[in-house]
């Protein structure tokens, strides 16, 4: 695999690159909403009446990520979402039981679908090329990141907009609470430009992505520690989060003696925060704030390699990344 993720345009719980910057210090709380930004400057507002808080999110993320390459419109669209549009599915569920199930509008439902977000940035970039989205739980995004290799490799020379998004609402924290998820919970929505050659002077190549899904911590362990040993010339490790018996494994073992950070304490805990990840790295690139990172075991003398490993509930995925630095 080599993917070029040549800019980002992300919302988040942390912040936005729109009009705020990425913070770099932990937000703290039990839920990280996003923090957005004045929409009005990229969406009509007749329009922005009718968007959910996802399709808000994703349509000015995506428009971001295509301005900072100066491009208007992309030849294809690959998007990741275990939420999907949350809001409007509750606006459905809520008017079918108070109508009994009668006179419905169809409006709710049309928009509550999982591919709304994709669907609307086509429409509005005027993009008729190839447009999936990705609905597998936590490895949503690292699925809709694999499509991109795909197409890509037969359609060299291309640009693709490839993003990870997902919404909380009072009812779903609710519902992650009761499912068991702990720490903060998080939402946001982050899209990159991403090409099969570097069309930008800063920008992250992605090299590898392994998937694996497991209940046995220990497996997870295995299948983690394997990747690992694969790249000896690696300069540090980004984690999803700490004090778990799955990260405090790691960093206390095989990652020791590597410069590691982590990240969901800006991002929060959501299916598809690997797109948090690697648009806040990117955005540090872009930003010349690679310093402003705190790392365990001492900072690293060097930052190009740099592996990035999360987990979200059963779900593991491992990347190797090179940093144009």
């Amino acid at each position: 695999m080599e993917l070029f993720l040549n800019s980002v345009g992300m919302i988040s719980g942390a912040g936005n690159n729109v009009d705020g910057g990425i913070k770099g210090q932990a937000a703290g709380g039990d839920v990280l909403l996003s923090i957005e930004p004045d929409y009005k400057a990229f969406i009509p507002v007749m329009q922005l009446r009718r968007m959910s808080k996802a399709v808000r999110m994703g349509v000015v993320a995506s428009k971001v990520a295509m301005q900072n390459v100066g491009i208007e419109s992309p030849d294809a669209i690959s998007v990741g979402t275990a939420y999907g549009c949350l809001q409007d599915t509750e606006k459905f569920l809520d008017k079918l039981v108070e109508q009994n199930e009668q006179m419905l509008t169809p409006t709710a439902f049309i928009q509550s679908t999982h591919n709304t977000v994709s669907g609307q940035i086509a429409l509005l970039a005027k993009c008729t090329g190839h447009n999936l989205t990705y609905v597998h739980r936590g490895h949503s995004f690292e699925h809709a990141m694999i499509n991109a290799q795909l197409y890509l490799s037969s359609h060299t020379g291309e640009h693709m907009l490839v993003g990870g998004i997902d919404e909380l609402t009072d009812n779903a924290i609710k519902a992650l609470r009761l499912s068991g998820l702990e720490g903060s919970l998080g939402e946001g929505a982050v899209f990159f430009s991403v090409t099969d050659k570097p069309i930008s002077d800063t920008y992250i190549k992605v090299t590898a992505v392994d998937v694996f899904k497991t209940d046995d911590i220990q497996a997870a362990l295995d299948k983690t520690k394997a990747f690992i040993s694969r790249y000896s010339e690696t300069d540090a490790v980004v984690l999803g989060g700490s004090n778990t018996d799955y990260y405090d494994a790691l960093t206390t073992n095989d990652l020791k003696n590597i410069s590691s950070t982590t990240f969901k304490q800006f991002s929060g805990e959501y299916p598809t925060a690997s797109s948090f990840a690697l648009g806040w790295l990117l955005d540090a690139i872009k930003n010349n704030t690679l310093n402003d990172i705190v790392w365990n075991a001492g900072a690293p003398q060097q930052l190009k390699n740099v592996l990035l490993i999360n987990n979200f509930k059963k779900y593991y995925s491992c990347w190797k990344l090179e940093l144009s630095v």
